[in-house]
């Protein structure tokens, strides 16, 4: 009796420790339209995390042939305010560039770090948003986390989250 315990304890514990969550709706990207990638809001403790997700989804969409094109990621050149975008910086890129893309992509990243303990396992949290830029209103969003193992990096769990988007299944 306590080892069927045991087992079943051990079993939930090992999928609910390992799952990753992706909430992504109705999301379709499609390969027919330009966009433009503005970096993220970053609602964490890690500097630039909204610019390094901005910056590996742009280059996943490159890499799998979207159409994308290049924007500065800075706003005024100042380097000083680099991690601390803002929703009104995002509505000026939006401003800027409303004719030289079908769509823009922004979001907000609400975690990325290593957990603190034994294991220290990355954990990241996005929110995208596909934004028509002549209106400037959200047309579709999507929530994406996951937590990996101890050898995985900040990195490949995003890219790994971000290809689930772009696969479009």
């Amino acid at each position: 009796m306590f080892r069927r315990l045991a087992v079943i304890l051990v079993l939930v514990f090992f999928f609910f420790s390992c799952g990753k969550v992706v909430d992504k709706g109705n999301f379709h990207l499609s390969k027919e339209n330009t966009y433009i990638i503005v970096p993220f809001i970053n609602y964490t403790d890690t500097p630039l995390a909204g610019y390094r997700v901005a910056s590996i989804f742009g280059a996943l969409l490159k890499a799998k042939g979207f159409k994308v094109n290049n924007t500065p990621l800075l706003i005024n050149g100042d380097i000083y305010s680099l991690d601390k975008i803002s929703k009104k910086d995002i509505y000026r890129y939006i401003c800027r560039y409303k004719n030289k893309a079908d769509y823009i992509i922004t979001g907000t990243v609400n975690e990325f770090s290593y957990k603190i303990g034994l294991d220290n396992e990355p954990a990241v949290s996005i929110t995208i948003y596909l934004i028509d830029p002549k209106t400037g209103k959200v047309i579709k969003a999507a929530t994406l986390s996951a937590d990996g193992s101890p050898y995985d990096s900040l990195s490949t769990i995003t890219q790994t989250l971000l290809r689930r988007v772009v696969a479009n299944d």
